[in-house]
């Protein structure tokens, strides 16, 4: 039998007993390049200069001045601003997130503090929103059930927080594909999400079980209150970016940006609402989670309506990995807005890119599928290289101290020789077991915790494995990084 090229072998695996010889691969090779060159030729062109962003503008983020500061909440110190950034990485990064802040809230900052009641916003992407909306949906309901205690995470982790986030979000996605109600209508998968996070980790369903009526769904002017309002500020902001897919562009969903690119519309719960005048600070949190969650290829992207353009209305929003996966670039652009004169910027980063290899065990050409599944995430792989140096760069020019919450944490003086071979299951069940009785992790078990960690893949779906995992290693995080917490909150 003759060597058979990579391409071949894979193509194989998806169509059993039909194979290709190397001179068809090297015609279908050539087909799929001709037919790139030759559909984009066009005998016309049509001049237009009603681009939103000409080459080389600023992109919109932003602008605190449009609100009414955070620092006015009940017992924040103004003196002191902190951002906390969760990055992307689906359910792996959603209970991280919360893991992070679980642990936050054990460090105690004075005057009946803790280090999570100082965290003034939280920019999140894709799954990092789900965690920041578990959280802001916890203060909200705190104080709509009008409870009398003290605010605690912990206390909403077991009444709701773990079941929030262990629900199969991609089963919502699979079923919307297979449902004919939705064949028929403008709704997609994506918006069947969206439904689905305002119901779960947003606590729709909660409430309305609760008050025995439908509920109002959390709205961004809960979050973000207008600088001439009445209102009180009560809550931190919560900005989730998603990426403008036509130009890849940072889009903070804020009713400041919402306005400045004239949004009139978006779908909520399978409906879509379209008003000559919008008011942005009526839109749900929810379309801004599920947006900046939209996956290219899995999850269809969100379209917001908008009276920009009467020739192009629409703005179709992707998942804002494919900007910035981290969510630092619109914290940076709040604090160096901010006048307190301490600023902390939080970065909780769940990628899993430490388990990734450079080389190939495979000598013939990837297969071209093969490359094309790893281009959305190719840009936002690059710029991992230099990411932490770029961030404490940017943060020193502006007087910021980054505190950064990461798997590599686990890996700081874990110099234990690696394991030959790690029983998933069975380690699962004995970090879990050490983490319960409160023992004390030698370096093996941070190497094999950290190796656990990163080979969940980026998913919507998680096991009580996994998820006890995150959010255990979240809070061992925060303890490990505790003195460089104590040491950015002693700067001025």
């Amino acid at each position: 039998m003759g060597v058979r090229s990579w391409d071949q072998v894979h193509y194989e695996c998806w169509m059993p007993g039909f194979r290709l010889s190397t001179s068809d691969f090297r015609l279908a090779h050539f087909l799929a390049l001709a037919a790139l060159l030759f559909t984009s030729c066009s005998q016309n062109i049509y001049p237009d200069r009603s681009q939103f962003l000409k080459d080389g503008d600023p992109v919109p983020t932003i602008n605190l001045s449009y609100y009414k500061s955070v620092q006015e909440r009940p017992g924040q110190d103004s003196t002191l601003a902190v951002a906390m950034a969760i990055s992307g990485g689906g359910s792996r990064a959603s209970n991280f997130g919360i893991g992070i802040m679980l642990g936050l809230e054990q460090i105690n900052t004075g005057g009946g503090q803790n280090m999570l009641n100082q965290v003034d916003y939280l920019s999140t992407v894709s799954g990092g929103g789900f965690a920041a909306g578990a959280y802001v949906s916890a203060l909200y309901e705190h104080r709509f059930f009008n409870r009398q205690e003290l605010f605690r995470l912990g206390d909403y982790l077991n009444r709701q927080i773990r079941e929030d986030l262990a629900f199969p979000y991609a089963g919502v996605i699979v079923r919307a594909n297979f449902n004919p109600m939705l064949w028929f209508s403008m709704a997609d998968d994506g918006d069947a999400l969206e439904r689905s996070i305002d119901e779960h980790v947003l606590g729709y369903r909660r409430r309305a079980k609760e008050v025995k009526r439908k509920p109002q769904s959390l709205l961004l002017g809960d979050f973000f209150i207008p600088i001439n309002s009445r209102e009180p500020v009560r809550f931190p902001m919560h900005i989730t970016n998603s990426s403008t897919l036509n130009t890849m562009t940072i889009f903070p969903f804020t009713p400041d940006i919402l306005k400045e690119y004239r949004i009139n519309g978006y779908t909520h719960r399978l409906a879509k609402v379209v008003q000559d005048t919008l008011d942005p600070f009526q839109v749900p949190l929810a379309v801004g989670i599920k947006s900046s969650a939209s996956f290219p290829v899995l999850i269809s992207n969100t379209t917001l309506h908008s009276t920009y353009s009467a020739l192009r209305p629409f703005l179709p929003l992707i998942d804002g990995a494919m900007t910035d996966n981290i969510g630092y670039h619109t914290a940076l652009q709040i604090l160096k807005q901010e006048k307190a004169p301490r600023k902390i910027l939080l970065i909780v980063d769940a990628d899993a890119a430490g388990n990734r290899y450079t080389f190939s065990k495979r000598e013939g050409a990837v297969f071209s599928l093969s490359v094309m599944g790893r281009l959305p995430s190719s840009g936002l792989d690059a710029r991992r290289a230099t990411l932490v140096r770029d961030i404490r760069d940017v943060c020193r020019q502006y007087g910021i101290t980054p505190v950064f919450f990461s798997f590599n944490e686990l890996l700081e003086d874990a110099d234990a020789p690696l394991r030959v071979e790690i029983n998933i299951k069975e380690e699962q069940k004995r970090l879990i077991h050490l983490f319960r009785e409160q023992k004390q992790l030698l370096p093996s078990d941070r190497q094999s915790l950290y190796e656990l960690l990163t080979h969940i893949s980026t998913k919507l779906t998680i096991t009580d494995e996994e998820q006890e995992l995150l959010l255990y290693a979240g809070q061992l995080i925060v303890k490990m990084q505790e003195p460089e917490i104590s040491l950015a909150l002693k700067r001025k």
